[in-house]
């Protein structure tokens, strides 16, 4: 069975103290994890934190909610999840951002099962490939569905090979684009949906997911793709209240940060 890791923190640079802000009565962090516990193939659900004072609180709700947590590097968050999973002694690592409010338990199930009946080394649905190169894409599903699935083996091994920032930050980059090393496949959506910005990293796209979450009726339990799209299909002018921001921007940041890297190595060297 797979082991579901969530990463989480308080300062983060674009929407300080997200994954604990409300959607409804409940914080962020609280949704992520509840509809990460509907999935039928997830053994077990652990936080990871950092050692910043301020991510106590995280702390705190993992305690009150009787979550297992791991507290990490703030930045170099592969060297969090490999000790993280190291610690708990995870062999299949299901990686989830804890701003993912609406996480659909049935893709997390589909990436696990694609996982395992073809022996992957690494499957996700946020990367695609094209023009027989492999880059960033939401492969269709709207945006706040990632879902990434390694092993122990493919953890540890990116964790010592990956020396770029954004190879840090963003945990798999090194395995995304190091194909001839590691067995690799995606999970595409069977239409577009990637207009649809469920995501939260800016106040905007924390006014829509609660605009989601009012329509939403109060007898679901667990939320799925297609209860989004329906409220989107009803009201097609609410995407336009976070459909400027690109999918990729955090990303595009660290990218820039690879260059100063590099130019400084270059020096050194």
């Amino acid at each position: 069975m797979a082991v579901v890791i969530i990463q989480a923190r308080m300062n983060s640079t674009r929407l300080p103290n997200k994954a604990l802000l409300k959607i409804g009565e409940q914080s962020m962090l609280h949704h992520v994890v509840k509809q990460t516990k509907a999935s039928r193939l997830v053994k077990d659900v652990i936080i990871a934190t950092t050692n910043s004072p301020k991510d106590k609180k995280i702390v705190n709700f993992c305690i009150k909610n009787n979550l297992k947590y791991f507290c990490g590097s703030n930045n170099d968050v592969l060297d969090r999840y490999f000790k993280c999973a190291k610690k708990f002694s995870c062999n299949t690592i299901v990686r989830i951002s804890s701003d993912c409010p609406f996480i659909d338990p049935a893709i997390i199930d589909q990436i696990i099962l694609k996982f395992r009946k073809n022996s992957f080394d690494y499957v996700s649905n946020n990367f695609e490939k094209k023009n027989k190169k492999w880059e960033n894409s939401m492969c269709g599903f709207p945006q706040g569905m990632v879902v990434e699935i390694c092993n122990y083996k493919t953890l540890e091994k990116a964790w010592k090979k990956a020396k770029k920032p954004s190879e840090r930050e963003h945990v798999f980059p090194y395995v995304q684009f190091n194909t001839r090393s590691f067995k690799v496949s995606n999970l595409v959506y069977k239409k577009d949906l990637s207009f649809i910005r469920c995501t939260v990293d800016k106040k905007e796209d924390l006014k829509f997911v609660r605009e989601l979450w009012k329509r939403i009726p109060k007898t679901k339990k667990i939320i799925h793709i297609k209860d989004i799209l329906k409220i989107v299909k009803n009201e097609p002018l609410l995407v336009k209240i976070n459909n400027k921001i690109n999918f990729d921007d955090g990303y595009k940041k660290s990218i820039q940060k690879d260059t100063k890297y590099l130019k400084k190595r270059s020096k050194i060297n």
